[in-house]
């Protein structure tokens, strides 16, 4: 992104870094070392995979623990990334204040995550699913993401990006072939999930310590 430019020689924390490919990425931008965090054992596996294949030490390290497990306030990253988790939290602010406390004074936050249409002030509380998933339990608006951070304690907060997750991104393959997103869209309106929710779009913010 044009937005975050200098990962050279910086401290980065993934917070829900899956099977760390977002991890490799940001050292090949240049970071220093990268630790992610994800308590799926599956995407260990896969994670120890994807070093063997490169055939060279790398300073990214899987941890598979439960963010909320880390020691806490440890003041240290230059980033901390966390994307597609704030939705699956039922405190938003507590875990945007977590973040907050492993940023070294300078440091900032990377914020991707599911949000309503600018149009809308406040969010959405699914009272079951949302396009199929089970814990998803707030959806808030752009606005709504800004006020939280400050709550968390952040400044120069922004949106620098925001788009419709589509059926071409978000797509069942030969390598994974469960359902996705084309299953769970209203077949009449697109822009409405199966339960009549507005469809997922997807946004990203960042916000300083």
């Amino acid at each position: 992104s044009a937005h975050i430019q200098d990962l050279q020689h910086k401290n980065i924390l993934d917070v829900g870094c899956g099977n760390g490919y977002y991890m490799l990425r940001m050292l090949g931008a240049g970071a220093k070392q990268v630790v992610g965090l994800d308590p799926n054992l599956l995407y260990l596996a896969q994670f120890y995979a994807l070093q063997k294949c490169l055939h060279t030490p790398v300073d990214a390290h899987l941890i598979p623990l439960p963010f909320e497990e880390l020691p806490v306030e440890l003041n240290f990253f230059d980033y901390v990334f966390s994307m597609g988790v704030l939705y699956h939290r039922r405190n938003p602010i507590e875990h945007l204040q977590k973040l907050y406390q492993h940023l070294n004074i300078h440091g900032t936050l990377c914020l991707e995550t599911l949000v309503l249409d600018e149009n809308y002030t406040t969010e959405l509380i699914p009272p079951d699913r949302y396009a199929g998933m089970r814990n998803v339990w707030s959806i808030p608006s752009p606005k709504k993401i800004l006020e939280w951070l400050s709550a968390a304690g952040f400044s120069n907060g922004k949106l620098i990006d925001m788009h419709q997750t589509t059926i071409e991104e978000q797509r069942a393959t030969q390598w994974m072939t469960n359902y996705s997103l084309t299953n769970f869209l209203d077949p009449q309106d697109s822009s409405k999930t199966i339960e009549q929710h507005p469809a997922p779009i997807r946004a990203v913010f960042l916000a300083s310590k």
